[in-house]
């Protein structure tokens, strides 16, 4: 029986009409509340280095030597391509406390985009609104993932670079323009690079070509507005792991920061961890494919993110943001196992989010280069995050050993 529209019940219209107002209330409650908890005096040590290179640039000085001008207070300079002081010089023109707001928001705005991607990445059949309303709730719940605390603490770009990478690989812009963030934010930052090979090995070549010509465009862009910091970049400092900091130093959870504090140094490191490396890629990349194939496009792009934060030099817990989507993934799937996988399931994705919630590294002991004392339990927890990182990629190899599909 068709019911007359006279005689639907008033309030269901009304709820429906409420809801982008209630999303948007939301939103904008969630980003005050984030300003609140990390305020304009806050220190966020990582955006006071990038406004001070940018403002470098915008006074003709040296954008990688700037932060000796503050000695007891920046014991760390720039570390990234010239191109990323480009995009920084609006923030250095707000100052420090202005560019602390902006870059608070613009996290908190990333952290809800990628709640939102991921939800419709695992619920591509849902309703907008259902989307929109689960995956808000999906992003703010990030805040409580150490990375993306610290990611917040230190003023960092993590969140930001995630959100346009998962923005770009998931196919939410217009087919001419994909490719075109994975290359940007491969010019802001360089690590973002492995998503150019995730695109080789996905087949998906145009958009790898497009996402090389943007890196390139932003190399360009770098030289012609800085040509002497883009020599040093790309001759000297692009090739001093070091640079960025200690290796061995907790907060670094990459192979190489994992071999250093197990051997008690960087030196005689090279073959083994050039090794895991070599291993981590070949296999991860196995596993990316396998997922691709079968119709997980967003599951391959987060083991791609699982390979490049194993293989990077230097992959601090900030870097680890990728935590967020991947809990979400897990438990998603955790939820939807059958019983005979259920277990594993579960307990990955436990390990993932009791991990990555309390920071695990950081609860074993170091500065004062006492990462080099750990022994026993203190090995599992210092290490955890890279532990978990291998746990995910052994559990999609095995996972997808077999010609799967994803269910409707």
């Amino acid at each position: 029986m068709t019911i007359s529209p006279s005689l639907r019940p008033a309030g269901s219209t009304a709820v429906r009409t409420r809801r982008p107002q209630l999303m948007v209330a939301a939103v904008i409650l969630f980003l005050i509340g984030c300003l609140w908890h990390w305020p304009p005096n806050s220190l966020q040590y990582d955006l006071r280095v990038y406004v001070v290179s940018a403002q470098a640039f915008l006074h003709g000085q040296d954008i990688y030597t700037a932060h000796l001008a503050y000695p007891k207070d920046m014991a760390l300079g720039f570390t990234y391509p010239p191109f990323a002081a480009l995009l920084f010089a609006p923030v250095a023109l707000l100052g420090t406390a202005g560019g602390r707001v902006l870059m608070t928001l613009l996290n908190a705005s990333a952290l809800l985009v990628i709640g939102l991607v991921t939800l419709r990445g695992l619920r591509p059949q849902w309703s907008r609104y259902r989307v929109a309303a689960i995956g808000l709730t999906v992003g703010a719940a990030g805040v409580a993932l150490e990375p993306v605390r610290s990611t917040f603490d230190l003023g960092q770009v993590n969140l930001i670079l995630t959100a346009l990478l998962l923005v770009d690989l998931l196919g939410h812009l217009p087919h001419r323009f994909r490719g075109v963030l994975v290359g940007v934010a491969t010019g802001i930052k360089l690590t973002p690079g492995i998503f150019i090979v995730y695109l080789l090995v996905t087949r998906r070549y145009r958009e790898a070509a497009t996402a090389a010509a943007a890196t390139t465009g932003t190399m360009a862009a770098g030289a012609i507005a800085m040509p002497e910091a883009s020599r040093q970049f790309w001759g000297v400092y692009m090739f001093d792991p070091s640079r960025p900091g200690a290796t061995h130093f907790i907060s670094n959870q990459a192979w190489r920061g994992v071999f250093a504090r197990v051997a008690g140094g960087i030196d005689g490191i090279a073959p083994y961890w050039l090794m895991a490396v070599a291993l981590t890629c070949t296999l991860g990349f196995l596993a990316v494919r396998r997922a691709y194939e079968r119709g997980f496009v967003l599951e391959s792009v987060l083991l791609a993110a699982v390979v490049g934060l194993l293989a990077s030099p230097i992959s601090w817990t900030g870097h680890w943001v990728w935590a967020l989507p991947i809990c979400a993934v897990l438990v998603h799937h955790a939820l939807r196992a059958r019983s005979t996988r259920r277990g594993v399931l579960v307990g990955v994705a436990l390990a993932w989010v009791v991990t990555t919630a309390f920071g695990l590294p950081w609860h074993s002991p170091y500065l004062g280069d006492k990462e080099y004392t750990h022994h026993g339990i203190q090995l599992v927890v210092g290490n955890s995050y890279a532990l978990c990182g291998v746990a995910v990629l052994g559990l999609a190899l095995y996972g997808f050993r077999r010609r799967l599909t994803r269910a409707a």
